[in-house]
């Protein structure tokens, strides 16, 4: 009896889910079963015990979880009063300048937390930008170094989240629903208050995911909340793991309730629209006709977002920059461009920068290929393992970077794996792998929508006429989607090149990448060399993508750059 050799239809998909049980569900799982079974993993004596789980609610740690609730929710809320008047005015005004405030809006939101959170440290701290040109203000310093400066850079982290959500919302929303409050007397802002509730579902989504994300955040906590002394459930669950001697299980118990914790605006979400029908559109909606401002509405209406733009962008941009020219703690405010001298004469400087380069797109290029084939099973008919797939990268979104790290510093390090050759702990394949693990949720949800779009018959046919796979799928699909897939590789670097909470637990010894270079530098006091050298690396950065972009549009085929636009 012959045995068949199995059909590449049937390997492709099972390496997949093997992939992704090793790089997402494993990390994920074995971190979390530490906080009841520490003996699975050689880090107790019990096989189950609820005594870190209980451990958690008492002492400083119970007080970094409190901490990380009350400010996730005050960041949500400032998230959504910001966001929602700014996506009025630009999808139901003629506010000149609409396309360029939404790119402002991106630009806040793919900047890590860190960079922003370090930008006010330099501008306001004791003896920082602020005091050297004769402002003090302790006042100030006391407000932006403490759970105000926290909850401030959290709200306008969140305030994209939101603006987003609610621009969508309002761009399918027909005119009838304000024309008709207005017929019945209802002022400008009477109207608002009647569409508000409309479009609901996209607020409380904006209100969940700024949660989820400022409670998951590990920038702020490490630049911002630990030097002021403001503890965040992040940074205690990564002072657990690296501390001496480290306390994985109590680590794992901090992750449950982190976790757990994204639940609370999701029931909030499902109890406000529970019983509530908000299917408003129909083929007898009308157009939206935008409302024309006056000069004076015009002025105040940009007047706003640029004072908005200018504390999300402007001020820590300034305190970064100007803190990059100014010598180590020198005695008087005095430029210099002693810092980047120094940074570009040390190989020890530059080098992670380069290797946070490599980094960088190696995983993106690894992750775009995973996002593509994900996007692919989800866009299928629903099964049981498409719905599975689907769940397993909704729940990955919310979980926090450092627990991801974690999770891949108890799964990789069981001397087991020691025993049968495999040693990934504190190695660079580890780092890109995490990277990559936690780059595919959100890489595969951008590239849904243009993969659905794709039908079969586009590769189907240049296989009917003798094209190989390969050829086929380069002739029939990538002209459709090779836009999509360079933006989705383009998010992808840019947020590992600046990766912080990764890079801090997983990096490989003697090579650091860029991000921790950084910390590190400014740990040591080093904040002239520390401060040009985040600059230097946010301005490559920049670069970079306008290269890319610019490459894509001289060199590729003609079809690609029209096909692409139009299924962006």
């Amino acid at each position: 009896m012959r045995v068949g050799v199995p059909s590449a239809g049937a390997v492709l998909p099972a390496l997949f889910w093997l992939v992704l049980v090793l790089i997402i569900l494993l990390p994920c799982l074995a971190f979390l079963v530490l906080a009841v079974s520490p003996r699975l993993f050689d880090q107790g004596n019990s096989y189950f015990t609820l005594h870190y789980l209980g451990s958690v609610f008492t002492g400083q740690t119970a007080v970094a979880i409190t901490n990380s609730l009350w400010v996730s929710a005050v960041a949500a809320a400032i998230g959504v009063v910001i966001g929602f008047p700014l996506a009025w005015v630009t999808a139901r005004t003629d506010v000149p300048l609409r396309g360029p405030i939404t790119a402002s809006m991106w630009l806040v939101l793919l900047l890590p937390s860190w960079l922003p959170s370090l930008g006010w440290v330099r501008l306001v701290q004791v003896d920082g930008v602020m005091y050297r040109v004769g402002l003090d203000l302790p006042f100030v310093t006391h407000a932006i170094l403490g759970p105000f400066g926290v909850v401030l850079v959290l709200g306008i982290r969140n305030v994209p989240f939101a603006f987003l959500a609610i621009t969508a919302a309002l761009a399918g929303l027909g005119q009838e629903f304000e024309d008709a409050a207005r017929v019945h007397g209802a002022s400008r802002l009477e109207a608002i208050r009647v569409v508000a509730p409309i479009i609901a579902p996209a607020i409380w989504s904006a209100i969940a995911i700024g949660f989820a994300e400022a409670v998951s955040d590990f920038g702020v906590a490490a630049t911002l909340a630990y030097p002021a002394n403001f503890s965040l459930g992040t940074y205690q669950l990564y002072a657990a793991i690296n501390n001496f001697p480290p306390s994985f299980p109590t680590a794992a118990s901090m992750a449950w309730l982190l976790v757990a914790s994204v639940g609370i605006p999701l029931a909030l979400q499902a109890r406000a629209l529970r019983g509530r029908s908000y299917a408003v559109l129909s083929g007898r909606s009308r157009q939206i006709v935008r409302r024309r401002l006056t000069v004076r509405g015009k002025a105040i209406a940009l007047g706003a977002i640029g004072f908005f733009l200018l504390i999300a962008l402007g001020v820590p941009a300034l305190g970064a920059v100007s803190g990059s020219l100014l010598a180590d703690y020198g005695g008087s405010f005095t430029l210099t461009t002693a810092n980047y001298s120094a940074l570009f004469q040390s190989s020890a400087l530059i080098a992670p920068v380069v290797r946070s380069l490599e980094y960088g797109a190696i995983t993106a290029t690894f992750t775009v290929v995973l996002g593509y084939i994900a996007a692919r099973f989800l866009t299928r008919t629903k099964t049981r393992a498409t719905r599975f797939l689907d769940f397993l990268l909704l729940a990955a979104v919310a979980v926090p970077s450092v627990i991801f790290a974690a999770g891949y510093i108890m799964a990789y390090n069981l001397p087991f794996l020691s025993h049968i050759g495999i040693n990934l702990y504190q190695t660079v394949g580890l780092l890109i792998i995490a990277y990559a693990a936690s780059s595919l949720p959100t890489n595969a949800r951008v590239l849904v929508g243009s993969v659905s779009q794709l039908q079969a018959s586009l590769q189907d046919s240049a296989r009917v006429h003798g094209a190989g796979p390969v050829i086929a799928w380069l002739r029939g699909v990538a002209p459709l989607i090779s836009r999509p897939l360079l933006f989705a590789w383009l998010l992808t670097f840019t947020a590992v090149f600046l990766e912080l909470p990764i890079s801090q637990l997983l990096y490989a010894p003697s090579q650091p990448p860029v991000s921790v270079a950084i910390e590190d530098n400014l740990s040591n006091y080093h904040f002239g060399v520390g401060t040009a050298q985040s600059v230097f690396a946010v301005l490559l950065a920049l670069v970079i993508v306008l290269c890319v972009l610019g490459a894509y549009r001289l060199l590729a085929p003609r079809g690609w750059r029209r096909i692409g636009a139009s299924h962006a």
